[in-house]
This record gives C-alpha cells, structure tokens and sequence, in this order.
C-alpha cells in the first residue's frame, strides 16, 4: 500500500518565483506592447527571478537544491524503466525529464533577456535582423514549451495520483513509498 504521508516539497520562495515567472510571461504576452517598456521591464524582472531561483539552488533547502533533481545520465536512463519513482526522495520536486524541462525554460528566459536587451539597449546590435529573429524563435519555442510542461505535471499528477500543479500553490507532495 502506498504512503500517503504529505511533505512540503516546494518552499515559499520556490511557489513565488514559479508563479511570478507564470504572470511575468502572461503579462509579456497579453498585456504589454511587444519591444515596448512594460515588456522590456518586464522582461528583466523574468531574468532576475530566474537569478534568483539559480541562487537559490545553490543555498535553499534540500528540495530546491540542484542535486536533489539534476537530471544526470543514469536518472534518466532509469525514468523510461519507472525505477526512478521508486527511489525514495529522488525525484519528488521533479522527475528527471521534468528537470530537463525546467532548465530548458529557465535557459530560454536568460536567452531572451539577453537578446532583448542586445536589441534595445545595445547601439551594436539595435536593429540587427538576426538578434530579433534569434529573440523572436526563442520566443516561440517557450511558447510551445510551456503547454508541454503543464501536460507533463498534469501527466505525472494522474500516474502519480497527486496533484502537482495545486502542490505548487501549497507547496505539499505525497511522499512516494518504496
């Protein structure tokens, strides 16, 4: 029989910064003209929570730290296999892929705050075709990246039985047994 023993997970910082980064990016999107101040100021307080979560995975608790997910060559070998839910704590902030995904999103927020930034504050780059092209693929593929990463949590919360996006609101999980 499974435990159901509920364990917090996902410390404050880690919720506010998750879902900052969700109102950032919609504000990004619907509400602020594109190349415009709201979207560039916006876009560097994006950049900053992701310094912040990096940071933070460095010195925060053992949940949020990088080792505790890092999506290393055996982790994800053993994912395909199911072996990695049954390893006790590993995993339970993200499964490996679910860690790919993560960085790849986090890494294309540095992205576009760098090309962003390149376009309007550089005389080097401003007006340069290539670094908007470059800053506006980027932001398509977050764009299709992001609906993957909510079908993956709501994925993961059916197999696991546990719902993962309200675990980001109150920051719980169900501790997997072994």
């Amino acid at each position: 029989m499974a435990d159901n023993t509920r364990i917090r997970v996902w410390d404050p910082l880690v919720r506010i910064v998750h879902w900052a980064l969700v109102a950032g990016v919609a504000a990004n999107l619907w509400l602020s003209e594109e190349g415009g101040d709201i979207h560039q100021w916006v876009g560097y307080a994006l950049v900053a929570l992701v310094v912040v979560r990096i940071l933070w995975g460095f010195i925060g608790p053992w949940s949020a730290r990088w080792r505790s997910f890092w999506p290393t060559v055996s982790r994800l070998r053993r994912t395909p296999r199911g072996r990695e839910s049954k390893a006790g704590q590993s995993g339970i902030t993200h499964t490996p892929l679910g860690a790919v995904m993560m960085l790849v999103l986090l890494g294309l927020i540095l992205s576009l705050g760098l090309t962003g930034y390149m376009m309007e504050e550089t005389e080097r780059f401003w007006g340069v075709d290539w670094v908007e092209e470059v800053h506006e693929f980027m932001a398509n593929a977050f764009l299709f990246m992001v609906p993957l990463h909510v079908l993956g949590a709501v994925v993961e919360s059916l197999k696991e039985r546990d719902n993962l996006i309200a675990g980001m609101l109150h920051g719980y999980r169900r501790q997997k047994g072994n």
